[in-house]
């Protein structure tokens, strides 16, 4: 995270918790990774640009305006079963990118509200989870099941042809809806995880469970908001994140990195304690020791 040592932030006691029971309430009581509609993954989407930015969200209002351009799409093609696979999602590109004008945000990527649908929906551009949600939303009015992919850096779309045979297209909404081949994907993963050789995996491209896209989108608008050491809203995001699941590694090193900076030096050395058990080979685990030394010299003066 880029928010460490750059001054004092509000304390996490002095945060208006309204906005956690709603996020538990509305989401964390709801979501079931064994239920993956993609409806039902949106509605969720649009709560948390709801609850983080936008209090007056319409969440029926915009899921209505995505259901729309659905019904365009079933008008416009015909779903065939004897169609192959492939011209489905040609067609479906020409509605998807050229006639709705759907488009990557490729000048400002890191704008943390490329995670919020509202505003994709609104400026028609985002980044590949909300461009790839979108995609799958909109064309599952065609009878034709797509399933979200949480690839390494770059989220990724499948079809699948055969399970068993573990046979399948991917396809990547945020160039166009390009079908792509194993070599690309060993590209994207290379560029994910520099120096490190990792090859491509059938975990890789395993269906997404919504809990990971939540904290996919969660972890996006926590990294987007660090750019601007918005504290106040990495706060309540990263407590977004630990309710859904508070085991998550990030999550209790970023807790610990923030209660460092509000000079809640106890607290803070439990949960980076905690992080260095859960995540003992981290790439980051030399700067958090060096952090844990710095707070105990300061308990210790």
């Amino acid at each position: 995270m880029g928010f460490e040592g750059t001054g004092e932030g509000d304390k996490y006691k002095d945060i208006d918790n309204d906005y956690l029971q709603d996020w538990k309430e509305t989401i964390v009581k709801k979501v079931d990774d064994k239920n993956d509609d993609i409806k039902k993954i949106n509605e969720y989407l649009l709560h948390i640009a709801r609850i983080i930015d936008y209090p007056n969200l319409n969440v029926s209002e915009y899921l209505t305006q995505i259901d729309e351009i659905g019904k365009k799409l079933s008008l416009k093609i015909k779903y065939s079963k004897s169609m192959r696979p492939t011209q489905i999602i040609e067609k479906y590109n020409d509605f998807f990118f050229e006639e709705q004008g759907f488009k990557p945000n490729t000048s400002d990527y890191y704008n943390p509200v490329n995670n919020y649908l509202n505003i994709v929906l609104e400026k028609r551009t985002g980044i590949p989870i909300t461009l790839s949600l979108l995609y799958i939303h909109i064309v599952s009015f065609l009878n034709f099941e797509l399933f979200p992919v949480n690839f390494p850096s770059h989220f990724l779309i499948k079809y699948v042809l055969d399970e068993e045979a573990n046979d399948f297209i991917v396809i990547d909404p945020f160039n166009k809806g390009r079908i792509i081949d194993d070599y690309v994907l060993q590209d994207l993963l290379k560029k994910a995880h520099p120096g490190l050789d990792i090859s491509v995996s059938k975990d890789l491209l395993e269906k997404a469970k919504p809990t990971q896209i939540l904290t996919r989108i969660l972890n996006n608008l926590k990294n987007g908001y660090s750019e601007v050491d918005d504290l106040n809203k990495i706060m309540k995001i990263n407590e977004m994140i630990l309710s859904l699941d508070n085991s998550n590694p990030d999550g209790i090193r970023d807790k610990g990195i923030i209660l460092y900076r509000n000079k809640e030096y106890e607290q803070a050395l439990e949960n980076l304690y905690k992080y260095i058990e859960l995540n003992p080979e981290a790439n980051d685990i030399d700067s958090i020791l060096e952090l844990v030394k710095q707070i105990r010299n300061l308990l210790s003066s």
